[in-house]
């Protein structure tokens, strides 16, 4: 019994097996040649397919259309009725398929195919006339021309030629970046206390007499009163207490080579943003702050973009000076500085502490990195 139970499993395996198999098959996906010229990308898994601008996706297929590596990115979904006359075809296919299916196999597999069949009548239509353009690097040496953006207005305000040395590493080392997020992990670490810390046999309170004689006492011999399994003795083995240092040594000039690759990496994504001046907004609402962030590339908020905003501005203000202006705040504008507080996934920080594990981390879900202009030559 078990003998042939297991049979009929593998051979229920094998079925299930071949029919994705051909599933597969069916899948056809066609790139045009010559980017940039208008072509579009096809991509179906309906044999019956034509060449249209729908794309069907069936339930068995588990791709998240949300996702920037995913066909169904940026496409419209449509209603069935848009593809009726692929309709007729996807019933006529299933009808036949429902009817081989009823001649074959035991009823347990006539259940498990039925209710696949049920689920495979649900499917998803995508239009392809919205399809957005694919985004191509810039290559080099017209990545370095990057626009310059005034930030309370959104509006390019000229263009600016970055360093090639600073911005132009080709190609872009991932060795090197790990090393220096390694680094800046174990440094965040730092050095910590150890905490618990017991006595040795050398800091324990007790005489260091001979408790009694060697020998002739029917006992076991004992030389001082602190042993470790005598009661109110030292600690054996326990716990230093020692000062845990967690940071590792990294070259100066390999922190500097990453903070260059992270750069060249945010500049060649196209996340890279140069604003003019950031002091331009007059205000520390951070309501105008985050509409300002919003409108120029959509960062803040939970379905915002994340952001590491990097400033640098010197108060020039007199400290004895009871009236003067304080302009900066720990080496940033004192309005950005306060009005970024409380928007969600950004970080506000000077140029002199910007380090390659921040760049990295705020560049997921198209970060951007936003400097200022002025200062851009005094990063590396």
């Amino acid at each position: 019994m078990i003998c042939s139970l297991s049979v009929r499993r593998a051979a229920n395996a094998a079925m299930r097996g071949t029919a994705i198999g051909s599933q597969l098959k069916n899948c056809t996906s066609i790139l045009s040649s010559g980017a940039g010229q208008g072509h579009k990308f096809k991509f179906s898994t309906n044999p019956h397919q034509r060449e249209e601008d729908v794309l069907f996706m069936p339930p068995n297929l588990r791709i998240d259309y949300r996702s920037s590596a995913s066909p169904f990115a940026g496409l419209k979904k449509i209603s069935p009725a848009a593809s009726a006359s692929q309709d007729d075809e996807l019933e006529a296919r299933d009808r036949d398929r429902d009817i081989s299916v009823e001649n074959q196999g035991d009823d347990t597999d006539n259940e498990h195919e039925e209710d696949d069949s049920e689920d495979e009548e649900i499917g998803s239509y995508y239009s392809l006339i919205d399809q957005p353009e694919p985004s191509y690097v810039i290559p080099l040496p017209q990545r370095l021309n990057a626009s310059v953006i005034e930030f309370a207005s959104a509006t390019s305000s000229g263009t600016l030629h970055l360093s090639e040395d600073v911005f132009g590493q080709n190609p872009i080392r991932t060795d090197i970046l790990h090393r220096c997020v390694i680094y800046q992990r174990n440094k965040k670490r730092g050095r910590r206390n150890g905490g618990a810390k017991t006595k040795t046999i050398g800091e324990v309170s007790g005489s260091g007499k001979k408790v009694r004689n060697q020998k002739g006492g029917g006992i076991a011999r004992a030389g001082h009163r602190r042993p470790a399994h005598w009661r109110g003795g030292a600690k054996a083995h326990g716990p230093k207490g020692s000062v845990q240092n967690y940071e590792t040594k990294l070259n100066k000039k390999v922190r500097k080579l990453g903070l260059k690759m992270a750069l060249s990496q945010k500049l060649k994504e196209g996340n890279f943003i140069l604003v003019n001046t950031f002091s331009d907004v007059g205000t520390y609402k951070t309501k105008v702050i985050a509409q300002t962030l919003q409108n120029l590339a959509g960062i803040g908020g939970k379905a915002g973009t994340s952001a590491y905003i990097v400033d640098h501005v010197v108060d020039d203000a007199d400290e004895d000076n009871e009236e003067a202006v304080i302009t900066s705040l720990d080496g940033c504008d004192i309005n950005l500085r306060v009005g970024c507080e409380n928007i969600f996934r950004t970080k506000v920080a000077n140029q002199q502490t910007i380090n390659v594990y921040d760049i990295l981390k705020y560049e997921k879900d198209m970060a951007f990195t936003v400097l200022d202009g002025n200062k851009i030559n005094g990063i590396v």
